[in-house]
């Protein structure tokens, strides 16, 4: 039976610092990431040398009113992805690039207003999709982090569960999975995938060093489940 445990106390001490993972960079990234073939993983995968979770991700390409940003999706189903609401809100133009160097266009974006999700809708359809877990991570599960940090390229790495945690950005919020790897910008949206490869959460925070904060699963199903609670992405300046 799958363990829900949104609401109860942290496991340990708050942060020691405030997780932050900014989506807006400087000058516009390059037209798409370079792919990188994946470094050994027991997480299942085809001939092409990509695990399951890097094949069905994403770069985010956005341009706000104000400033350009990227970020990392993964495909939900052949026309829906996953990313933060943090890095399409407010945004104008939304483009995608998956690991071979495809794009594809968004026609649409929805964001969770509770927690930091959002919903694209991608003009066309992707070969493959991603599978939800069946259960929540255990603490000290090997959970896998894969999107294009910086921009790009295409990377992964993965590193032990350590627990629910107060989410530091939002201390009304949900409790978020608190996990001991390094996630940079751009890595905001990544999915972040167990042994088996199936999606646990979405990454949005990081200390820029060891440790990052992702979206749990239920809260990440619920926001799937109901579309009552999303907002949609104004594209006007």
């Amino acid at each position: 039976m799958r363990s829900r445990r949104p609401g109860v106390p942290a496991l340990a001490a708050t942060l020691a610092a405030a997780l932050t993972l900014a989506a807006c960079v400087p000058l516009s990234p390059p037209p798409y990431a370079t792919p990188t073939p994946a470094e050994p993983s027991t997480a299942p995968q085809q001939g092409d040398g990509f695990t399951r979770g890097e094949r069905v991700a994403l770069r985010v390409w956005a341009v706000a009113c104000d400033s350009y940003r990227n970020g990392t999706a993964w495909m939900l189903d052949e026309t829906h992805a996953v990313t933060n609401r943090h890095v399409v809100r407010a945004t104008t133009v939304i483009e995608l690039t998956d690991y071979q160097g495809r794009e594809y266009h968004v026609t649409a974006a929805e964001y969770s207003r509770d927690d930091d999700l959002a919903l694209l809708t991608i003009d066309g359809a992707f070969p493959e999709a991603a599978t939800l877990a069946t259960e929540e991570p255990a603490v000290g599960d090997p959970l896998t982090v894969s999107g294009f940090a910086l921009g790009g390229p295409l990377a992964s790495r993965t590193g032990p569960y350590r627990g629910l945690r107060e989410n530091a950005l939002d201390r009304d919020g949900a409790e978020i999975y608190f996990v001991e790897v390094l996630a940079r910008e751009g890595n905001s949206g990544s999915p972040l995938t167990d042994a088996a490869g199936d999606v646990v959460g979405v990454v949005f925070s990081s200390d820029g060093e060891d440790f990052a904060g992702a979206v749990t699963l239920p809260r990440l199903e619920a926001f799937l489940e109901d579309d009552a609670p999303r907002t949609t992405v104004d594209t006007t300046c």
